[in-house]
């Protein structure tokens, strides 16, 4: 199976939680439907068509600051003839860096925009401030893994919780969970389904006992292998 990998690197990054409204909370890293929104932003579309499976590994801790910022001109927040200078706290992920895993049908649309430097359309990491160019695009050829219930896998990336059946706790892991993260965005502000993820802040491989081959109908997931040892999770 062919594999595409490239990088994202950026000084800050907001993912808004939309359960946040008078403080603009950050998802801990780049969420699904940010990813595919940054990822048809390359090659100039407005939704990715077709089946596509993206894994996301942290290559730096998660850290992130509070700050206020002005958001005079947001009429939905007041009136349009009101002039108050509304000040709002935001918090902000701090020098996010991620490894993007792909399998889908705009692999090589995507390598081609990547690795020549190019972009149809600005790419940030979830607000328009943040701006990022994605670097470094691979193909890879990886084998994809079937495994059996029980089977302890040892992955690079965030796993969702259904593929989980118990989590390892390895020496030096920091595990986290996000809940409650849109899953799919089907049209303008309009979303579908929500996922559940667990990562490790020490940006170490999540270890865990696999639930086993994922249902086709409930969000699926794939498996890869990187190495002898180390898989991909992808979904």
């Amino acid at each position: 199976m062919k594999v595409l990998s490239f990088d994202l690197r950026g000084d800050i990054a907001h993912f808004r939680r939309p359960d946040t409204t008078v403080t603009h909370a950050t998802y801990p890293f780049i969420t699904r439907t940010v990813l595919a929104g940054l990822c048809a932003s390359i090659i100039g579309k407005d939704l990715l068509d077709g089946d596509n499976y993206t894994g996301i590994q942290l290559l730096s801790r998660i850290k992130t600051v509070s700050q206020q910022m002005s958001m005079l001109g947001k009429g939905w927040l007041g009136s349009s003839n009101d002039t108050f200078n509304r000040q709002t706290s935001v918090e902000l992920v701090v020098e996010p860096h991620y490894r993007v895993y792909y399998v889908g049908p705009h692999m090589d649309d995507l390598f081609e925009m990547i690795s020549t430097g190019r972009s149809i359309y600005h790419t940030y990491l979830g607000s328009a401030y943040c701006l990022t160019l994605p670097f470094d695009a691979r193909v890879r050829e990886l084998e994809e893994i079937r495994p059996s219930p029980g089977t302890i896998m040892k992955s690079v990336t965030v796993v969702p919780t259904h593929a989980i059946q118990e989590l390892i706790f390895a020496d030096g892991a920091e595990y986290g969970r996000v809940g409650g993260m849109q899953y799919k965005r089907i049209q303008e502000r309009s979303f579908e389904g929500t996922i559940n993820l667990i990562y490790d802040n020490n940006i170490g491989p999540v270890v865990f006992k696999c639930t086993g081959p994922p249902d086709p109908d409930d969000k699926p997931y794939m498996f890869v292998a990187l190495d002898e040892a180390q898989v991909a999770t992808l979904w």
